[in-house]
């Protein structure tokens, strides 16, 4: 009878069965994500402003403790480690690290505000800022709002390096010029430091099918050039003039920050490869490297701390899962549609 009755419901039964080891699952990982951000207290070396930001260190391999012990005496030795760990010699201090992979909305731009904020409270921790950018740009306000915050590093009065190994462009580029050091990978692209609008006008279309568009505004430039109005030569004019006074601006934050650059030769909109930058003397970037080589070389002497933003458990997990599908999916049909 018992066997009979499991048998009809088997599917209830797995079914049950799928839920409960579906909530053990759930609780370890949701444990082990807290024992995780325990190690993180533990082993990063810096103090947490915001719960969400998360740590990861990668401890020096090549430090100069490890160095000397090869010359000096055993008493030479510990007075040696007697300065490391009292952090006189600067090999205690962490380089922090940051990535910030940039799109058109330039939605980053918030979350490095809270990683800025890391870097302020543990500035006195700091041997250094390295910012990995890699961003084609987009709009004005959201890259002008990074651009502030990579300000914000500079005023710390900690050494900030920009890494570039595809592509800093506009904004993309206005956010990377407050380094003290801009170091980007032989073909990445750097510049286009201009300003664009494309506003394409569908009145006519609009037209075409009965529907009469009109606009009220109250104030003489509250609308100027839009999709569905005839500009008159007058708006377009101040709509230029708006384009002009931002393109002064990007222009100024360069010959700011970057003083050896020549800015009227720089701030034509056209872009370069960073090997071209230095062959020209541009000036756009200090040296010619890749990311990787760099924070390698310097983790010989540092500990680096890798700082982010925690992403949520759909965001990292199920998320991420999702997105590496779709990704794989556009290359697929992106490498059908190329040449070769």
């Amino acid at each position: 009878m018992a066997l009979k009755y499991l048998y009809e419901n088997a599917w209830l039964i797995v079914l049950v069965l799928a839920a409960v080891a579906l909530l053990v699952l759930l609780f370890k990982m949701w444990r082990a994500r807290k024992q995780c951000e325990k190690l993180e207290r533990d082993k990063c070396g810096l103090w947490r402003y915001h719960r969400q930001t998360q740590f990861r260190r990668q401890e020096a391999f090549g430090s100069k403790l490890r160095k000397v012990t090869r010359v000096y005496q055993q008493a030479e030795l510990k007075e040696k480690s007697a300065d490391v760990a009292s952090g006189k010699d600067g090999s205690a201090k962490v380089i922090a690290v940051i990535q910030f992979k940039g799109d058109l909305r330039a939605k980053e731009h918030t979350a490095l505000a809270s990683l800025v904020d890391e870097l302020e409270v543990n500035a006195e921790s700091l041997a250094e800022v390295v910012v990995c950018v890699n961003s084609t740009g987009g709009m004005i306000a959201q890259y002008g709002h990074a651009f502030s915050q990579m300000e914000r590093i500079r005023r710390l009065g900690v050494a900030l390096t920009v890494c570039i190994d595809v592509v800093a462009a506009s904004g993309g580029y206005l956010m990377s010029i407050p380094g003290t050091k801009i170091i980007a990978a032989p073909f990445a692209i750097i510049g286009s430091i201009g300003v664009v609008a494309f506003v394409p006008n569908i009145r006519k279309f609009l037209t075409n099918i009965n529907i009469e568009p009109r606009t009220f505004t109250a104030g003489r430039y509250k609308r100027t050039v839009t999709l569905t109005d005839n500009a008159t030569s007058e708006e377009v004019a101040h709509f230029t003039a708006q384009l002009e006074t931002i393109h002064s601006m990007f222009s100024a934050a360069v010959g700011k920050y970057r003083t050896q650059v020549n800015v009227e030769t720089v701030a034509t909109g056209e872009h370069w490869t960073a090997q071209e930058s230095v062959e020209k003397n541009l000036g756009l970037v200090d040296e010619l490297g890749t990311a990787h080589e760099y924070l390698l070389k310097r983790n010989r002497e540092h500990a680096l701390v890798h700082i982010s933003q925690r992403q949520s458990f759909w965001e990292d997990g199920i998320g991420l899962f999702i997105s590496t599908i779709a990704g794989e999916i556009e290359a697929r049909f992106a490498a059908r549609r190329l040449p070769f």
